[in-house]
């Protein structure tokens, strides 16, 4: 499987300058997925559902970094074959689960598939990069709460909400363009910073219809809606719509025998605020109160109301659910990496930094106090000589000082001889260890006075802490 590669909106997509505004920033770092839902793997029927009968049927969820079947393979060699002899030039960050999204979003029609992927093509090239910046239209529409990320599901899908009453009160104030543009960042930033490819690659996607004729909705949500199936390929995981009346819900009901059994499936219309039906899917307190939740409604009209995406609760799963049947272990999750089962562009930054926080010798050195070398007895240990060059030897005494500024530590063993790495030599050690004692810094001879002095007052630094300890000492300079 290639290397994730993504559409790339601009430097300040990933890392919106204004967002260094410290109320900000918290938020940000609060919408990016949570340390649970990296250990969160979707079950052999969230990744995909083949249809063997009818393979253009198959139902797949997950596109990056699973296997493929062998009708899928040979869907995307052809695909591919197809591109070329039109002479389509792909952007770099197409790998072949793009291709194979927009050959399912036609029913794996390749032609269909073609079209859509070069009008797709086209958008991208007329649309992006889009820039968010302290004073830009992108920012105070999505500030005006017309489409905005609140929460996440059961399974860590974020929540995009539609709010159809606040377009019909603002819509006029922005050109049609303008609020397309503002939803396409949102949504694409969805996709860079609050999916985990390979684990969840959808969203959530919840229509307010109250007090709203679906008759009249502005111009702007029609296209919305269009542009998010045409260019969000495979991105919803389910729709809910507030707000149907009587007479549209008989009529969508009849519509729903003319239309694929998936999309039916994904669309669930609501009777009433809070129906017991949005809950199997998404915590109450990850929902509004105005959709019957306990999450607080966000303020219309308020300045950075709405972005950063505001997550209003900690917890995801349902607490009828038993989480160890649903997440991995941190040892499990770690195995996977290790083992590559876990793309790098994937991983958990929390497992990333915390396997990579260690410099190599550090852990070297972890594994000798864990292992020691050598044990020997508590006797008076003779001078040792280390060569440092042809002509000038490292004498190293284990005397002990009794200052009290260079008590360090407590140990339970005899005399440890520990080597270690020091530059172009090696120096060999023996430091006293006296149960129930404090030892010191041994007298080092033939050395620098200002290295000797380096080297106490760094030890003593860090008084009583072993791992400290053995971490400076190796890292002198």
């Amino acid at each position: 499987m290639e290397g994730l590669k993504r559409v790339r909106i601009a430097k300040e997509m990933e890392d919106p300058y204004y967002l260094k505004e410290e109320k900000l920033l918290e938020l940000y770092k609060k919408c990016l997925p949570p340390i649970e839902a990296y250990y969160c793997f979707p079950t052999s029927d969230d990744i995909v559902i083949y249809n063997q009968k009818k393979p253009k049927k198959t139902f797949r969820r997950i596109f990056y970094n699973v296997p493929y079947n062998d009708q899928e393979h040979q869907w995307i060699s052809e695909f591919k074959q197809m591109i070329n002899s039109h002479q389509i030039q792909l952007p770099d960050y197409f790998g072949d689960y793009l291709l194979l999204t927009f050959i399912y979003s036609v029913n794996c029609n390749l032609e269909k598939a073609r079209k859509n992927l070069e009008n797709y093509l086209n958008f991208c090239k007329k649309t992006f990069p889009l820039v968010l910046t302290p004073k830009s239209k992108i920012r105070e529409i999505l500030n005006r709460g017309f489409v905005y990320v609140y929460g996440r599901d059961i399974r860590f899908k974020p929540i995009i909400i539609c709010q159809c009453k606040v377009f019909e009160k603002y819509y006029k104030d922005y050109a049609c363009e303008e609020i397309l543009l503002a939803t396409y960042f949102l949504c694409q930033f969805t996709v860079n910073n609050m999916l985990i490819p390979g684990q969840f690659e959808s969203w959530i996607f919840l229509i307010n219809l109250n007090g709203v004729s679906i008759i009249s909705l502005p111009e702007p949500i029609k296209k919305l809606i269009r542009a998010l199936s045409d260019y969000f390929l495979s991105r919803l995981y389910k729709n809910f719509i507030f707000g149907l009346n009587f007479l549209t819900r008989i009529l969508y009901k009849f519509a729903c025998n003319f239309l694929d059994p998936i999309t039916v499936k994904k669309i669930n219309i609501l009777d009433k605020i809070g129906d017991p039906i949005i809950f199997k899917t998404i915590r109450k307190d990850n929902l509004e109160q105005q959709f019957g939740g306990t999450a607080p409604n966000l303020p219309v009209d308020e300045v950075d109301g709405f972005f950063p995406p505001r997550m209003p609760s900690e917890h995801f799963i349902r607490d009828d659910e038993n989480k160890d049947s649903i997440l991995i272990s941190e040892e499990e999750y770690i195995n996977k990496y290790k083992s590559g089962l876990i793309p790098e562009e994937c991983v958990s930054p929390y497992i990333y930094n915390k396997l990579k926080e260690k410099p190599e010798q550090n852990l070297e050195m972890e594994e000798q106090i864990d292992n020691p070398p050598e044990i020997v007895n508590n006797e008076e240990e003779k001078i040792l000589e280390q060569k440092i060059s042809d002509n000038q030897p490292l004498l190293i005494h284990n005397e002990i000082q009794n200052s009290n500024n260079n008590q360090f530590m407590k140990m339970d063993s005899s005399l440890v001889r520990i080597n270690y790495e020091k530059e172009k030599f090696k120096r060999v050690v023996n430091y006293n260890w006296n149960y129930g004692d404090e030892a010191s810094l041994p007298i080092y001879h033939n050395i620098n006075s200002s290295k000797l002095n380096d080297i106490s007052n760094d030890i003593n630094q860090f008084g009583n802490k072993r791992k400290k300890f053995f971490e400076n000492i190796c890292s002198f300079n």
